[in-house]
């Protein structure tokens, strides 16, 4: 499988793995997100029915002095006034009904079921959603207040009915301690669990982004592979019918039948060219044969170091004097890397026609041994006018990025007796016993 293919699956089943079909919620959970919608709406909620137990509480006489029943309906409001902002602002809200409870608890003691329920409830909320120092701070105000009006008592107001025994007290105080500690601990797991959904999700974000990131890191490498196949298809084709049109001008004056032969040469370069610009848009769609052409270029195998010799007699026919020397015993090569020696073989007989011009000696060299293949091309340099060449062109980048994928390296640079060279060095896997 291509590339190409790999990276449009890829993209195909993002969206899928964004929006996979899931059960439908109950009715439980869609109440349970609306609450995570709204919390404040939610928390209202619950400081109305904090208020309202409170209240009951006091009307019916249950923990608070008669004589304090006013005093305690206000302690009911107050205390629970802060709920709602529980889960926004925690610390704040914790704060401010902990000093009401703690103001009530020493100078009104008889109203502490007024505010008994509204202080768990923000002691939990500061250990559950304020920082990781609140829940300390709200064990030990918990137990200020809990403990803070026997203490302040005395010992006698403790001891002052026969049935407070020592350990009567020790029982009743150990009693009392387990509220703070229980809020404490109900706290910590909430929190604890709150980190972890916060972990999964960022697990989750970071997964997503590496996927997103590898998904982009492929698509990247296929431009710039593509990138290289158009440039070498195109400028090869292009460089050759120019360099055929130009000698065709001189030849139609002269010889109108060599004028014919070179139209004739320039309409196989074309028809070559659009053969493989077409296999090249086939295997970008991923579909089958072009209906309008021929149904043989999209199953046509890429050209390999076979195919060279086919392609110096090509460039030869365009009036590029060029000839192929190989030494050592061919190979068959891997489509990867006799792709790459077809390539730059192409591409340096380009460059020469663009910067040398069609007239000047090339030479094209294979030297082949058990672990490398070295091509070397070279030419004599120019002898005189030659085109302009485009500028920003990317041949030479090209040409080293395709030996590099396969552990090659490209040198070029201009001869010490004149012209430019440029060879490859490709690494080449031992053949098998059977094989030499």
């Amino acid at each position: 499988m291509s590339i190409a293919t790999r990276v449009r699956d890829s993209l195909r089943r993002l969206p899928t793995l964004r929006s996979t079909p899931a059960e439908a919620p109950t009715l439980v959970e869609r109440a349970v997100a609306l609450g995570r919608r709204n919390p404040v709406v939610v928390d209202a909620v619950l400081a109305a029915l904090l208020i309202w137990v409170a209240v009951s509480w006091t009307l019916e006489g249950k923990g608070v002095r008669s004589d304090m029943r006013i005093e305690a309906l206000v302690v009911s409001v107050l205390a629970a006034l802060p709920v709602p902002l529980r889960r926004v602002y925690p610390m704040p809200a914790a704060i401010a009904t902990a000093v009401v409870a703690l103001v009530c608890s020493f100078a009104l003691p008889g109203t502490m079921a007024a505010f008994l329920l509204p202080s768990l409830v923000m002691g939990y909320s500061a250990v559950a959603y304020g920082p990781r120092w609140a829940g300390w701070l709200a064990l030990v105000v918990l137990a200020v207040g809990v403990f803070g009006p026997f203490v302040a008592r005395g010992p006698a107001a403790l001891f002052a009915s026969p049935d407070m025994t020592p350990l009567v007290v020790l029982a009743l105080f150990g009693a009392m301690a387990t509220v703070p500690l229980l809020v404490w601990l109900l706290g910590s797991l909430r929190r604890a669990a709150h980190r972890r959904t916060l972990d999964l999700r960022e697990r989750n974000r970071l997964l997503q982004e590496a996927r997103r990131q590898e998904v982009r890191l492929e698509l990247l490498a296929e431009r710039s592979r593509i990138s290289r196949e158009v440039h070498d298809v195109v400028a090869h084709s292009l460089s050759g019918i120019i360099a055929q049109a130009d000698g065709g001008q001189f030849a139609a004056q002269r010889d109108p039948a060599k004028a014919v032969e070179v139209l004739s040469g320039i309409a196989t370069t074309g028809r070559s060219a659009l053969s493989d610009v077409r296999g090249l848009l086939v295997m970008l769609r991923d579909t089958g044969p072009d209906p309008d052409g021929d149904p043989d270029d999209a199953a046509r195998p890429q050209p390999g170091a076979g195919d060279v010799p086919a392609l110096v007699e090509q460039v030869r026919s365009g009036g590029l004097p060029v000839e192929l020397t190989t030494t050592g015993t061919p190979r068959e090569l891997p489509t990867g890397p006799g792709l790459t020696v077809y390539r730059i073989v192409q591409e340096s007989l380009t460059n020469v026609i663009k910067h040398a011009g069609h007239g000047v000696p090339t030479h094209v060299g294979l030297h082949w041994t058990a672990d490398e293949l070295t091509v070397r091309v070279h030419d004599d340099g120019a002898r005189g006018p030659v085109p302009t060449p485009p500028r920003g062109g990317h041949g030479l980048t090209g040409m080293r990025e395709r030996a590099a994928l396969h552990g090659g390296s490209v040198e070029a640079g201009p001869a010490s007796g004149g012209g430019w060279t440029v060879r490859l060095r490709l690494p080449l896997t031992p053949p098998a016993r059977g094989e030499r």
